[in-house]
């Protein structure tokens, strides 16, 4: 309750929070869809979570939206901007397998760099195996 009445006034991390809770079906129907708007939402906001949890779903096709790699890109390239690792990481995938942008490796490994800078481990795995 608390939760909806936060984020039906705009609060962000409420918002998130939201969307989580219908993205992992905890206490609710599990729901992407739902999900996917209250993310929209906080993301909007510059929610750098929220933004992060879009790329996610763009990139596998969740929430109602079909798979798009270039919009997985943009989301991605807006949280990774903000220190976020997984993100970072997951825009490095993006680069390695030339997916909604030119194959760079190069810039895959520049990603991949600034997450294991933040102990992201499968990031420093692929630092060492390219």
């Amino acid at each position: 309750d608390w939760f909806l009445k936060a984020a039906s006034q705009g609060d962000a991390h409420a918002q998130y929070s939201l969307g989580m809770i219908y993205l992992n079906g905890q206490g609710v129907k599990q729901d992407d869809v739902i999900a996917r708007d209250w993310f929209l939402k906080a993301a909007a906001q510059g929610d750098v979570d929220s933004q992060a949890q879009l790329g996610v779903m763009y990139h596998g096709g969740q929430g109602g939206m079909k798979q798009n790699f270039v919009k997985a890109r943009e989301c991605y390239t807006k949280a990774a901007s903000q220190g976020h690792a997984q993100t970072q990481f997951n825009l490095g995938i993006l680069y390695y397998n030339g997916q909604g942008v030119k194959k760079d490796v190069a810039k895959a490994r520049e990603w991949w760099y600034k997450a294991a800078a933040q102990g992201h481990d499968e990031a420093q795995q692929n630092i060492s195996n390219t």
